[in-house]
């Protein structure tokens, strides 16, 4: 179990025994029956992911208890775990990510060109380091190349090689460096709520409502509009559903590099015009797809 995932879990074991106090549970986190839980479960006010968070934290808890002989029965095992509705994506319109890129300072427009071209996550963003960067000078067929990959560390400690495109090359070297890439303005290591809460307010300050993870959604629209290939995105992007995982290929380094360069064309140039044109479908997918 991965650190993050283990203050998650404590944060909300705290949460709960506050909440458990507040309904005068008698003996508290220890004695909590399934009715008390129900009680619980039944009061909280926030959104349905949240209760779905919260819920499982809360199952695993009493899970280990009982696994640890702390107590003889489990009185979450029969919680109920809400489910979430499908969402849709929401990717950031075209013409206002470049707008937003055109009005950020440089570490900003590192952050969104990573989420908005690449696909990260904030916390991934966040967790990029001297490691992070892989320079390829040959191809899988021993052909020269210029490819800079990124070395990324996913949900669940899951690794994944994202492709940069070629426009943003230039950029991303200007922040790599020995560590982690990015700090706060007190010298402090960046977190993703860091990064998201900074994303956030530089969107609001420019009149937008959006947020990183928009951009991100922007970059699955756009792949999969370049190459009709759900997999392939979905690698790119990280995504780990259980139910699909076994049948996840592995993506072709030369199609994901195609792919991206293709769509850093769209990379708005600081001081320059906007460029907010939709790339079109590269020629070898309209070969591909009139074959």
């Amino acid at each position: 179990m991965r650190q993050k995932t283990i203050d998650h879990r404590r944060d909300n074991v705290r949460r709960l025994a506050r909440q458990l106090e507040l309904l005068r549970v008698t003996g508290g986190l220890l004695a909590a029956t399934s009715r008390d839980l129900t009680r619980w479960q039944s009061g909280l006010t926030v959104s349905t992911s949240s209760v779905q968070t919260y819920t499982g934290h809360t199952r695993a808890f009493y899970r280990w208890l009982r696994s640890a002989h702390h107590r003889d029965d489990d009185p979450a095992a029969d919680l109920p775990m809400p489910r979430l509705p499908r969402r849709k994506p929401h990717p950031i319109p075209e013409k206002d990510l470049a707008l937003a890129f055109r009005c950020a300072d440089a570490r900003m427009q590192v952050w969104l060109g990573l989420a908005g071209w690449c696909g990260l996550r904030a916390g991934e963003i966040a967790g990029l380091n001297d490691t992070s960067l892989v320079e390829v000078d040959v191809d899988e067929d021993g052909d020269p190349t210029n490819t800079l990959l990124l070395r990324v560390d996913g949900k669940g400690g899951k690794e994944r090689i994202v492709p940069i495109p070629e426009a943003m090359h230039l950029m991303i070297r200007s922040v790599a460096c020995r560590g982690r890439w990015f700090r706060t303005a007190t010298g402090l290591l960046a977190t993703g709520n860091y990064v998201s809460t900074t994303a956030s307010q530089f969107f609001t300050g420019i009149g937008m409502p959006y947020t990183l993870h928009w951009c991100r959604h922007r970059f699955g629209t756009q792949h999969y509009r370049l190459c009709k290939d759900i997999r392939a995105t979905q690698e790119l992007l990280g995504h780990s559903n259980p139910s699909t995982t076994a049948l996840y290929v592995e993506l072709a380094q030369r199609t994901a590099v195609t792919t991206v360069n293709h769509l850093g064309k769209t990379l708005p140039v600081p001081g320059a015009d906007l460029r907010t044109v939709v790339p079109d479908e590269p020629s070898d997918y309209r070969r591909k797809r009139s074959a």
